[in-house]
């Protein structure tokens, strides 16, 4: 592909990222700002459950292996569907979304282990979003995904510290990463059901 479908590319790999990752990020934000000496271990705890969430979507390359190339692209429906769903509760919402537990994130226990438990098992979405794409990506594709994903968590941790001390920041961070998760979900899953060429980089 181009300079120009690599940056766009790019760019569907981060956005996808970023829509999937805002609860993660306000989650963390709590984490850290609860227990401000264990700041370090909450980073690690997160930067672990992203390399953990690449790690079983990874599994879609080895299922992308095994597979006609021709029933890849199918799984582009997960996302498609799963971020329309999103979108039709999006608009169906009434009342203010859920708050964290604070008492949870302010356990004895927070830190490295609290982190990593809470981030990897709020991660189904960046599941649903990376699996189908690592599946249906040709290696030099698939390389791209797992630098700018791993990439994009070490942003995240940096963010996170940055603005530990002003959750209310976070959450307006998360509201509008609500209202973009579906339609990222929605565009990685076209992405994929169109198979193009632009699954290998040249």
């Amino acid at each position: 592909m181009g300079e120009v479908e690599i940056w766009g590319f790019i760019l569907l790999v981060a956005g996808s990222f970023v829509a999937t990752n805002v609860d993660n990020l306000l989650l963390l934000v709590v984490v850290m700002g609860s227990e401000p000496r264990k700041r370090a271990a909450s980073a690690l705890g997160f930067v672990t459950s992203a390399i953990c969430v690449l790690s079983v979507a990874a599994l879609g390359a080895v299922l992308g292996a095994n597979l006609d190339s021709n029933l890849l692209g199918y799984l582009g429906l997960v996302p498609l569907l799963l971020g329309a769903y999103l979108l039709l509760k999006q608009l169906r919402a009434k009342g203010p979304a859920q708050e964290p537990d604070d008492a949870l994130l302010a356990s004895p226990g927070s830190g490295w282990l609290t982190a990593f438990l809470l981030m990897f098992s709020n991660s189904g979405d960046s599941l649903a979003v990376f699996f189908p794409l690592l599946a249906e990506s040709e290696r030099d594709s698939l390389l791209l995904v797992i630098s700018v994903f791993l990439s994009m968590a070490l942003l995240w941790t940096a963010l996170a510290w940055s603005i530990a001390d002003q959750p209310r920041l976070a959450r307006r961070i998360e509201q509008v990463g609500e209202k973009l998760m579906p339609w990222m979900m929605m565009a990685v899953g076209i992405y994929i059901l169109m198979d193009t060429a632009t699954d290998t980089v040249y």
